[in-house]
Parts: C-alpha cells; structure tokens; sequence
C-alpha cells in the first residue's frame, strides 16, 4: 500500500500495515515507524537548493513524499520535489546512547561507530593508518535496531556528528531509501541480509581467489642473481616460493607493466620487461598461479585510450592530464563505454584472469561522478571477464567500490601503512567493510605505504596472522622487501609458510561462509554484534571479530605481542593452536604471544572443516586433495550445525552435532560431502578421529569428556 503526503497532511494512521505506525507531525513531513521489535523516528525529510543548506520540508516544499510497505521489514520512502530544492535527504533520530555504523570502509579514527563522523559520500583520500580506503554504501545500521539505505549513486554526504542523530543529503530531485527494521530484537544480521537484497551481493569467487596471492608493486626492478626483466623476477618469486613450500594461487602485475605513458593505455606488456607475455601467462599457469593485471579509468597522456578519447570527446572536461596523470573516460557514453572494453580483451586474450581495478578517485573526474563511474567501469571490467571466462571463473578486486558494484568486484582496503597504525586501521577496516556487505575482503600483508626499514618481521609476522583469518590472503614482495632476502630471516620465512599453510587449509571453511554472503549478505569477517548481541561491551570493539561463527580472531595490532583480549558473553572459547586453554565468556585475559601464534579462539561447540581443496603451486611434492571436518563438542551447546558448501559439485551439506550430558554422549551426521576425509572430535583425553565415508554418514561417541565441561 502507497500513502501520498500532501502538505495539508498532519496525522495519518495505517492500521492495515502490521510493520508500522506512520505520524506526519508537526514538521509535517517526519515519520514514525513502531512495532516490538524496534522504534524508527524518521524526524524529517530534508530538502534544499544546496548540501549545506538543506532543511526539514515544511509548507513552501512542492512535489511528492509517498511510503510504502514492501515486506514485514521494509519501508519504502519516495521524494520527488517539484521547485528549486535539488538536494534530497532525510534525517534520523535515536536515544543519544545509541550508536550508527556503515556508509565508509574508512574506520576514523580507528573506530567501529561512527560517532562525531561527517563526510561525503566518496573516496577518503589520504588518512591516519590507511591511504585510499574507500569501499562505500549509503547505508547505515543503528543499534536503535534498523538500518537506513538511499538507493542512489548521485553525489551525497552523511552526518553522524550530533549525538544520536543521522543524517543524509543527495544532489537529487529523486530519492527513494529504505527503512529496514531486523527481523527479531537484536538480530543485526537481518538488516545486512535485506539491505543486500535490494542492493547487491558478492559472487562467489574462484578456488584461486582466496590466495594467498603474491605481487610487487613494481616488479621491473629490485632484481636478485641472474634476474634481468619483469619475467623473470616472477619466476625467481615462484621458485622461492617452492623452495620454501609456501603456498600460494594467483599473482597479479601492478604498473609498471605496459608501454606508453605511466604505463597503461596501449593496453600491452612492455617486451622490454615482458618479452613474450603469452608464454609468460601461460607458464604462470602451469605452475599453479592466475594472473592478472593493473587497470583504471585513466587515460594517461599521449597513450591510445587517450587518442581516441581525445578525437571521440569522451575525457571530461577540465582536467589537466599531466597534473592528474590522466583525466578519466565518462563511460556514460556507451561509445567510450565499449571501447575501453573491447580493448580490455588484449589482456584476456593472452590469459589474464582478472583485474586490480585502481583509482577513479583522485581528481581525474568530478567529485560528483566518482559513484556513478566507478560502478560503471566495473562493470565493464566484469563484462570483459565474464564474456572471456565465465562467472566466477576470474579474481577481480579494487580498493574504490560502491555497493552496486559488490556483485562485480570484490574489494582490498587501499593503501595501509607499513607500521602497527596501519594493522589497527586495517583490522577496523576489514569488519566495517562487512557491515556494508563487501565480504570477500583482503589487504597489502605488511603494509603498502612503507618507509626504508618497514615492514619490521614482528610487524609482517602479525599482519600474515591476519591475513590467514581474512577472506583473501593477499601479501607484497619486492622493491627491497621481500621475505627470503635481507633484512629478513629464516624466522619470517617460517611464519609465512605456517600462515600460507594455515590460511590454504581454512578455504573450505571461508568457501562455506562466502557462499552464505552470496545467499545472504552476511559477511566472513563480522563485527562482534553481529554474532553476540547480547553483550553490549563489543559494541564498539574494533580490534576483534568473528570469522565466520566458529571463530573469535584478535589480531597483535601493537608492537611487543601482548593485548587483553575481551571473551563475548553467551560462549567459552579455546585457545585454538594448543588447544588446552578455555575461556569464560565475560572475561579479559592478558596474552603475550611470540610470532609464530595469535590469538584465535574456537566457539564451543564449533564445527570446523578444514582441508587442501586446490593445488594452487603445490608442486614440491604428489599434491591430493584432503578434507577434515573438526568438531569442539561442548554439553553446554546441545546441537551445533554447520553448511558446508563443496565437493565435486559444489552443493550445501548439513554437518551437526547433538551432545546428551546426562547420557554423556556426542552424535554427529553428516550428509554427503563429495569426498571422503577425516572427522575428528577433540576432548579432554586426546582426539578421536574417524573416516568420513560417502554420501555421509553418524558417528556417536560415548563417555566424551569435553574440552569445555
């Protein structure tokens, strides 16, 4: 049902929508949304002829306000002004101790809230801890129990600056949000899940996509022994990496690569540092790595995109293209849309297998189009792709994302620095980044803006730790940082080969929980609220965060190896690595770790499939694939499951387990996993391990003492 409002409107009262109560108050146009679950007080819509300048609409506003219920959850707002207003927002306000999450990747401050916050919505630009951390989506989430999504690419800003009030405004005649309101009090995850179906969710990406993967930011110099080129600095990386049995699935070449001005733009490889780039791609993928290569919306100067842009007028307007290293297409114009696509197929056609998509947010266009283009040159890059590969066949990533670009692109947090700043800011990134969606998440291991003597080993170690409990594993080598070359030692080699292992046995686990964001828009990486609601003292925690369910991750972000780690009420944890010590929910320990551990804890309960699902460059030895399924029975927790998602037909599985404390007993099924492996159960007295037989099967244990009892 649709409900116009009309400036004579003062009270309207909807008793055939069960979401909802709607008020016109005194404003007039504010509304007022109640049920058990949670209280939304739209206070105002706002209107005016600039950003700044935007108030409440009041009796002078002309044009059409409508509402709309489209499910039990949603609200749908329409406003369309028919005067000068060309600014469109809306104001929300909330008890001043609640607090709003969302909108930007950026964590300011190092904050998980966004509390004092207030800036347009846009790439952040240079900032404390992370250069260019700019994924973004005009949605926010309030523990008022709603979310809020204006469902624009135009121009907008957000403002979180006054106590228990959120704002937006949009350069817009047309706008059209969403109140969402969770499913149950205090279920957060409903809101994500709503606010994806309207927006967009991830596709799941290749086996090879969850890395690790290895590049350099410049891999045409910083040469060792007998290499000469750009080939060859690949190779000498791929023969230490089987050396040293360090797992890795895809490499990527940053710029410089190609021919021209800045490199890119004659869309080639440059046969000085790539002489013979088929064979070279193809001899990339014979050893276990997908390859693929910078690109951007920039046409740099004198290069070809920047020819035919120059004779077709597809450059915007105005902007230097030796100041701005090349001003951007506006592939608005489907001619300049198709071109720069057509001439992506140069890579494809030699075997790349995905983009870095960079930039698009540096001054090469204007502000107001940075939305609307970055979407749209991701999906030109997906096109190309897709065309070439097919979906999900492909790993493409970028650091400047909006959320309509979710299901084209997944995303790394820009350029973090090289220090325990850079680490803090970019754990915070990484569980703001769920919140709005982007799941299939990674950052630069160690850091991207680095100094002369950085990253330090303790630092890179820390950062490899994290990296292994992240969607993507994803680590830069070279130009005078490289593990296995000075200063560096035999010690950091070890943790990156323990950490590639750890992370490469965790895919069918991250498998599983992506396939779910595909589903569902709950994210791998989940601040703490999402899964222990309950406990108001994680609210603002923005150095931990559950992996999945199973996992509690608390990252080392200072130098030393020691922090307090915080236990959520509503579970005990183990210590997952040794697995001896349990810790009560409610509780902070102090732990001091040297770096071949990190703090990771396993939920009780917790069903765990690990296994090695993809060869990658395992080449060092007869590679076979291998799954196991680890399972923490607690009688605290009397049924677990968990979906697993894999096998040789890539299908969900059911694995649960049923624990009877006065019987003293643990059952565990499960359904067909497309393979055979080991379960094993840990408790007090050792594992107990079984085989795991086809199309599934049940075990049951009796006299199980459990770790956690």
């Amino acid at each position: 049902m649709k409900l116009p409002i009309t400036a004579t409107a003062i009270a309207i009262y909807l008793s055939d929508l069960p979401v909802a109560t709607f008020l016109s108050n005194s404003a007039p146009y504010s509304v007022y949304i109640h049920n058990d679950k949670s209280t939304v007080n739209n206070s105002a819509i706002l209107v005016g002829s600039t950003n700044a300048s935007a108030t409440p609409a009041g009796a002078s506003f002309s044009g059409q306000i409508t509402y709309e219920t489209i499910s039990p959850q949603v609200v749908k707002v329409q406003v369309h002004t028919n005067n000068n207003f060309s600014f469109i927002g809306a104001r929300f306000n909330t008890p001043t101790d609640d607090l709003f999450y969302g909108v930007w990747e950026y964590p300011f401050s190092n904050k998980l809230a966004n509390t004092n916050v207030s800036f347009d919505l846009k790439g952040v630009g240079n900032a404390d801890g992370i250069n260019w951390s700019n994924a973004r989506a005009p949605f926010f989430i309030t523990t008022a129990g709603y979310g809020v999504y204006a469902d624009t690419l135009e121009t907008g800003s957000f403002d979180f600056s006054t106590p228990g009030q959120a704002q937006f405004v949009f350069n817009t005649r047309n706008l059209t949000y969403y109140i969402i309101q969770q499913k149950s009090k205090d279920n957060y995850k409903s809101i994500i899940q709503e606010y994806t179906s309207l927006s967009s969710r991830i596709e799941m990406p290749p086996d090879s996509g969850y890395g690790p993967e290895f590049w350099s930011d410049d891999f045409t110099m910083d040469f060792h022994e007998s290499v000469s080129n750009a080939q060859e600095n690949y190779y000498d990386v791929i023969n230490h990496l089987y050396d040293n049995k360090i797992r890795a699935t895809s490499m990527f070449a940053d710029r410089p690569y190609g021919t021209g001005n800045s490199s890119f733009g004659n869309f080639d490889f440059d046969p000085k540092f790539y002489p013979n780039p088929k064979e070279f791609v193809a001899n990339l993928s014979k050893f276990g790595f997908d390859f693929q290569v910078w690109v951007a919306n920039r046409a740099f100067l004198d290069t070809q995109l920047f020819n035919a842009s120059i004779e077709n007028n597809w450059l915007f307007p105005g902007i230097d293209p030796v100041q701005f290293q090349g001003p951007a297409l506006n592939l608005s114009i489907p001619a300049a849309y198709n071109y720069f696509k057509d001439r992506l197929s140069a890579f494809t056609d030699v075997g790349v297998k995905g983009y870095k998509i960079d930039r698009g947010e540096e001054g090469e266009m204007p502000v107001s189009e940075q939305n609307i283009q970055i979407a749209l040159f991701e999906q030109l890059c997906y096109e190309n792709m897709v065309e070439k590969w097919g979906v999900s066949n492909y790993y493409t990533f970028a650091r400047n994302a909006v959320d309509r670009s979710r299901s084209r692109t997944y995303v790394w947090n820009g350029d973090s620095h090289s220090n325990f700043t850079g680490l803090a800011y970019t754990v915070a990134s990484g569980i703001r980044s769920g919140l709005l969606g982007f799941s299939q998440w990674g950052s630069d291991t160690g850091g991207y803006v680095r100094g002369t003597n950085d990253p330090t080993e303790e630092l890179w170690a820390r950062w490899m730790y994290f990296s292994a409990f992240s969607p993507s594993y994803e680590i830069m080598v070279g130009t005078g940082h490289t593990p296995w070359y000075p200063p560096y030692t035999s010690r950091l080699i070890n943790v990156l080969r323990d950490t590639a292992q750890l992370h490469t046995e965790l895919i069918p686990y991250i498998k599983s929980y992506t396939y779910q964001a595909t589903q569902t828009g709950v994210p791998v990486i989940r601040a703490l609220f999402l899964e222990y609601p309950e406990d108001k003292n994680v609210y603002e925690t923005s150095d931990t965060y559950a992996f999945g369910s199973e996992f509690l991750v608390a990252p080392i972000v200072t130098a030393g190896g020691t922090r307090d780690v915080y236990f959520p009420w509503g579970s005990s944890y183990l210590e997952y690595f040794n697995k001896t010590q349990v810790f009560s929910g409610g509780s902070t320990h102090s732990v001091s770790l040297e770096w071949e551990y990190a703090p990771i804890y396993v939920r009780e309960g917790a069903i765990i499939p690990k296994g090695d699902i993809f060869e990658g460059n395992h080449k060092w030895s007869t590679w076979k694939p291998w799954l196991g399924i680890e399972v923490f029975p607690s009688y605290g927790v009397a049924n677990s499951n968990f979906k697993y998602y894999g096998g040789k037909q890539n299908r969900t599985s059911q694995i649960a387990t049923e624990t009877n404390k006065s019987k003293r007993s643990v059952r565990i099924t499960y359904d067909d996993l497309g393979t055979t492996g080991k379960l094993v159960v840990f408790g007090k007295h050792g594992n107990n391990t079984y085989q795991l037989d086809e199309g599934g099967g049940d075990v049951t244990i009796a006299d199980f003492d459990s770790l956690f009892d």
